[in-house]
């Protein structure tokens, strides 16, 4: 299979990836549009060979330095670096590329990893990374906080066995104890957005149009595949 890589469209800008911003969603569609119209992009539906791309929680909580849970690597700007590459990765083959599907860590406060969920005699609440071991568990150092049963609608005793059941399977599944995570992707929160710069590229490709027989545009995750994992 042969194809042709575009140029990087002029409104990309690699200094901003690092930051949060409002896409132009209006001005961009628009642009996509006459793109599509000046390349002869056929549409998506027509692919033979089909590709999905698939970015993985692309998200400010772990790419945009200062949210929770930013991955910056040995450089200090891994994901960032890596979001460079992935927007350009998308504008240089937009022609091949049929959808683009993002997975989207999800996340309510009262949730067993979060602080809110445990509690221990002194009323305290354990720090965000604290590991919590089933014997912690067994012992009473950390128990389930019975002021978020009423939310969940279960009873004390409940919530301190699912506690318990969850830490024994995470134990016998040779994984790590139970994780204490800062709160983070926190649904329909500011961290919980993709990266704007992604968000930008993949609402750059263009829409398809249902007005003609004939459509020089392609399906994108804007009209009907972006589905939070």
């Amino acid at each position: 299979m042969t194809y042709r890589q575009w140029s990087i469209p002029p409104h990309y800008r690699p200094e901003k990836v690092a930051e949060v911003w409002r896409v132009p969603y209006q001005e961009r569609a628009s642009e996509a549009e006459r793109w599509a119209e000046e390349n002869g992009i056929r549409p998506s539906i027509e692919d033979r060979y089909r590709i999905c791309l698939l970015p993985v929680d692309v998200q400010n909580t772990f790419c945009i330095p200062g949210f929770e849970l930013y991955v910056g690597g040995r450089s200090g700007t891994g994901a960032v670096d890596d979001n460079r590459r992935l927007c350009e990765f998308i504008y240089r083959n937009f022609g091949v590329i049929t959808e683009i599907c993002p997975t989207m860590d999800t996340h309510q406060a009262v949730q067993i990893f979060h602080s809110i969920f445990l509690i221990n005699d002194r009323g305290e609440h354990p720090a965000p990374f604290t590991l919590i071991s089933e014997e912690d568990i067994r012992k009473g150092v950390w128990k389930f906080n019975p002021a978020v049963g009423y939310s969940l609608r279960i009873t004390e005793n409940e919530g301190q066995q699912f506690l318990l059941h969850y830490a024994r399977r995470l134990k016998a599944g040779g994984k790590y104890d139970l994780t204490i995570w800062p709160y983070h992707a926190m649904l329909g929160g500011i961290s919980y957005a993709l990266v704007s710069s992604l968000e930008e590229a993949v609402f750059s490709i263009p829409l398809p149009d249902t007005a003609r027989p004939i459509s020089r545009s392609r399906e994108t995750t804007r009209s009907r595949k972006i589905t939070p994992s």
